[in-house]
């Protein structure tokens, strides 16, 4: 493990939203507090922290929790150190979805949670927005940060009332319109807000309704569109890489892996199989 360091993103398709990963082993946070809601895990080692008096430890599998303005400090809880992955989030981002809800603006309970299931949610979307954004569908992140956000302030903040309520799924011919989107062009670039806009609805309803309907995230419905036309596709001996650019993927080998993962088998076998 590298000592003392740093490292900051910014998701251009999130605005306002700090990324960070860092590994310290004799570094002290003084006492400070942040302007927006941070989240952070640790992924080896142990922190630990003072929060209004109390001591906690943050090790693997928790989520550190923290409200703005809110005194906290910070350092290694062994000699070893530790790995932290944080992410700082405008209060105007989490009041534009309280705002959906009609409710205040939610506050977390507590400054650490145990929830394993969005401990892992929240690795995979941090690497997702830190990766190399030529390689990144848009939807995918709008939808992912949205996504885990309404989850970690309906299981661990002052709105799970709001946050669980029912959501009436998309009228069939709201969802006819957005299918037809997506299957008369399934190599455009979606963004969530022309989607949601096509509809008369906010990203958040939208996204909301769309998984009402289906029992899925448009991206994950979006993805799989792509996966079923590049396969019909590849049964009529088309190349590999002309489908991949044709039906939204990057490239041969961001095509390969989807295509693997959802089939067990890469688009060359298929082909060679069925032809």
């Amino acid at each position: 493990m590298h000592q003392e360091s740093i490292q900051y993103w910014h998701n251009p398709a999130l605005s306002g939203i700090e990324l960070s990963l860092a590994n310290f082993k004799q570094f002290e946070f003084d006492r400070h507090v942040h302007l927006d809601y941070h989240v952070g895990v640790v992924s080896s080692g142990c922190q630990q922290y003072t929060h209004k008096g109390s001591a906690y430890h943050l090790g693997p599998g928790l989520i550190s929790t923290l409200n703005p303005d809110e005194t906290h400090n910070g350092q290694s809880y062994t000699p070893e150190g530790y790995q932290v992955h944080v992410m700082s989030i405008p209060a105007s981002y989490i009041a534009q979805i309280a705002s959906e809800v009609k409710q205040a603006a939610g506050f977390f309970h507590r400054p650490i949670v145990n929830d394993p299931a969005l401990y892992r949610a929240f690795l995979q979307l941090h690497k997702l927005l830190t990766l190399p954004q030529s390689n990144i569908c848009c939807l995918q992140i709008e939808t992912g940060m949205m996504a885990f956000t309404t989850e970690l302030f309906r299981r661990h903040a002052d709105l799970p009332q709001a946050f669980g309520d029912t959501t009436s799924p998309l009228t069939q011919n709201e969802m006819k319109q957005v299918m037809t989107m997506f299957h008369d062009d399934p190599g455009q670039t979606f963004q969530l807000q022309s989607l949601a806009s096509s509809v008369g609805l906010s990203k958040f309803q939208f996204l909301r309704r769309f998984k009402q309907s289906i029992g899925m995230t448009p991206h994950a419905y979006l993805k799989r569109v792509r996966l079923e036309y590049a396969k019909k596709a590849l049964a009529k001996g088309e190349s590999v890489a002309d489908i991949a650019h044709r039906v939204g993927f990057f490239d041969q080998s961001h095509l390969n892996k989807a295509f693997k993962r959802a089939y067990l088998v890469t688009p060359a076998h298929f082909q060679r199989r069925v032809l």
